[in-house]
């Protein structure tokens, strides 16, 4: 008999263990960047930082969503997590720039694959009736995660140095790779595999289209990530913090709600009303003047933007079989990753031209688009 409840010990377990995940990893993105300027990398050397830890994780997922299918994932996990903490120790030993960036490719491939056998282990421990309140739980682990981590990076660095930045880091990674260890392995169901294509395993062919939609989505996230403390200093806005804070707080309180009304209405619905909530935020934001403006946009973003993402990812994973929920996990995340570089690379250019606020502007239309897309997808739906 299929377990109904998802709040099961295994499920607490790895939310806490993918929370430590994306703090350990994520705590270092803003400092890593400076730190390289320090051991006299050129400008192009610090772009590569992110771009070369993007390649790797890119790369590999299509692999490990492959080795997913029909192979158990707890091993693959605890490696993958382990990995992410012998990589964070090595980075102050390296002092040659060249070795320093080969790491990063490295650690992206360590990061692809504890992200995507982490989401696919919470899919086979969420009841399939209630895959969309579950997911919707489960990526509260790694939006409160990723927006807590740089902010903590930032005073462990300011306040200590790097090397009590690296050992902090490793430390939340080994708690992570501890909380695993203590997961009993989760069933899963063996399906039989085709043979291995890596370009169409980057992209599952069932999932193209919520991994299409990510992709759009995520252009105004990358925005967010690489302009939002430029446009605070810009319009004077001095507690841009409580941007990342109530983006957080709305994201998780709004996801119970979310998550049930995806299981009972389908994705399209909900998609569709999240985005229109992240197109005005990103308005609203873009006109931000005081902490009120800014506040509004938060909380806006937060039940927009914090609620279209897990959506797709459910979607992602419902459009395949069970067995290729590693795959379609996997898809995902690249979308993420490939949406963030696109935005990072396009925005930076445009932003020789343009204020930081018409660049919020021009991103919120991707949110329009995607409300249409998803409408005539419901409209193809209804038709068949």
């Amino acid at each position: 008999m299929e377990n109904k409840h998802i709040y099961t010990t295994s499920f607490v377990l790895l939310f806490v263990s993918n929370f430590f995940v994306f703090i350990g990893f994520e705590m270092l993105l803003p400092i890593l960047p400076a730190y390289l300027l320090t051991i006299n990398a050129s400008s192009v050397q610090v772009g590569l930082v992110t771009s070369l830890f993007t390649v790797g994780a890119v790369c590999i997922r299509p692999f490990v969503g492959y080795y997913l299918i029909g192979n158990r994932r707890k091993p693959l996990a605890v490696a993958a997590c382990a990995a992410l903490m012998i990589f964070t120790i090595l980075y102050p030993f390296l002092q040659v720039v060249w070795l320093f960036l080969l790491l990063r490719i490295f650690h992206g491939i360590a990061w692809g694959g504890s992200t995507t056998a982490n989401s696919t282990i919470a899919v086979d421990l969420i009841p399939k009736k209630r895959l969309g309140e579950g997911m919707g739980y489960f990526s509260v682990s790694t939006t409160v995660g990723a927006i807590i981590a740089p902010s903590l990076g930032l005073y462990i660095y300011d306040s200590y140095s790097f090397e009590a930045l690296i050992g902090s880091s490793a430390m939340i990674s080994l708690l992570a790779v501890i909380t695993l260890l203590f997961i009993p392995a989760p069933e899963f169901e063996k399906g039989e595999k085709q043979p291995f294509r890596f370009f169409s395993m980057i992209f599952e062919k069932e999932a193209w289209f919520p991994a299409l939609l990510a992709v759009i989505t995520t252009l105004a996230f990358g925005a967010i990530l690489t302009f939002l403390v430029l446009f605070g200093k810009q319009q004077g806005l001095s507690h841009i913090f409580l941007f990342y804070l109530i983006n957080a707080t709305g994201a998780t309180i709004i996801r119970p709600f979310t998550g049930k009304w995806y299981d009972r209405k389908g994705p399209w619905s909900i998609i569709i009303s999240s985005a229109v909530l992240g197109f005005l935020s990103m308005i609203v934001l873009s006109y931000a003047t005081n902490d009120f403006h800014l506040i509004t946009a938060a909380i806006l973003f937060g039940a927009g933007y914090g609620t279209v993402m897990p959506s797709l990812q459910t979607w992602a994973v419902q459009k395949v079989s069970k067995e290729k929920s590693g795959a379609a996990n996997a898809t995902f995340f690249s979308s993420f990753d490939v949406g963030v570089g696109i935005s990072a690379f396009t925005l930076g250019i445009l932003a020789k031209w343009i204020s930081v606020g018409s660049i919020f502007r021009i991103v919120s239309i991707s949110f329009i688009v995607v409300a249409l897309l998803v409408y005539k997808d419901y409209l193809q739906e209804k038709k068949s």
